[in-house]
């Protein structure tokens, strides 16, 4: 775990340190949607939103439906030792 922190802070220091305008972000706009004219960037920057958005709550449903299975099988199993005990007359 101390390996990885501190390549991260490693990353973020070498970035941080680099002048704002080393990174030439035009030719990268070209490459990935075709075009660097900020007027005909809108709908392929809105797509990416909307996808990057989609995918984001996909992800919360798929942890918030886990959650609420483990939640579900401890309550169960919670209840089951007290039904047992119960029985028991050991409560």
């Amino acid at each position: 775990m101390r390996r990885i922190s501190a390549f991260i802070t490693l990353q973020v220091g070498l970035f941080a340190a680099a002048p704002a305008r080393a990174f030439e972000y035009k030719p990268l706009l070209k490459q990935v949607f075709g075009t660097s004219d900020p007027s005909e960037l809108g709908g392929p920057i809105f797509a990416l939103i909307v996808v990057a958005a989609i995918l984001f709550f996909w992800v919360a449903l798929k942890i918030g439906k886990r959650r609420q299975r483990r939640m579900i099988e401890t309550y169960d199993e919670q209840l089951q030792d007290y039904a047992s005990r119960l029985r028991r007359g050991k409560l």
